[in-house]
């Protein structure tokens, strides 16, 4: 059976309120805000304030990309920040640990952003920060479509990129593309998922 097909582009500040929706859509079941916010209700209820300020500022210096379908459907949704951006990922932290207001949840993410900011590189790179299918959509090209979009888009400027994959799954995806470990697994406490950052060196032949 074929899927339409699937077209990445730049999200555009108008569309702040449904880039928002889709995010917080893509993102219910991804491994480390369950971990953050086990209960799938107080997750739902969170996931936009959570979200909105860190997708107006990345929309807003075009760090979106979309996957969008012919209809005008969104898809799928990632956010790569290059490396001068790293007041917004600051920004976006203080503001879901001020607005979820629950001391367990703040606690899990303060340990979240703990784990991983101290193992973030500090040469120059694109940090992919999320990458999210919503579930009915997933299995049609749209996380592809958003994949190598962004990278050609870093390797037109000659950047790495760098992430963290919070699934095995995800990281044989990311494998498949050119990207290598990059240091050890970090594990999240209490059962909590395992990350492994994961760095990729920009092709020197991109279009």
């Amino acid at each position: 059976m074929s899927h339409p097909v699937v077209t990445a582009r730049r999200a555009r500040p108008a569309e702040l309120d449904a880039v928002v929706a889709a995010y917080s859509a893509a993102f219910a079941d991804e491994a480390v805000l369950c971990w953050v916010i086990p209960d799938p209700v107080q997750r739902a209820a969170c996931a936009r304030s959570m979200f909105r300020e860190l997708l107006a500022g990345a929309v807003r210096t075009e760090q979106v990309i979309l996957a969008e379908l012919p209809d005008g459907t969104l898809a799928g949704i990632s956010v790569w920040l290059h490396h001068r951006a790293q007041e917004l990922e600051r920004q976006a932290e203080r503001l879901a640990t001020a607005t979820i207001g629950d001391d367990a949840v703040a606690r899990r993410l303060a340990v979240v952003n703990e784990t991983v900011l101290g193992h973030r590189p500090r040469e120059p790179h694109v940090y992919l920060a999320s990458i999210a299918v919503r579930p009915p959509l997933r299995g049609r090209g749209a996380g592809a479509a958003i994949l190598a979009e962004g990278l050609r888009v870093a390797d037109a400027a000659a950047l790495p990129v760098y992430l963290e994959a919070s699934t095995e799954q995800s990281r044989r995806l990311y494998l498949r593309h050119d990207f290598r470990d990059r240091g050890r697994p970090l594990a999240l406490p209490a059962g909590g998922p395992v990350l492994w950052p994961m760095w990729r060196h920009p092709r020197p032949d991109h279009p």
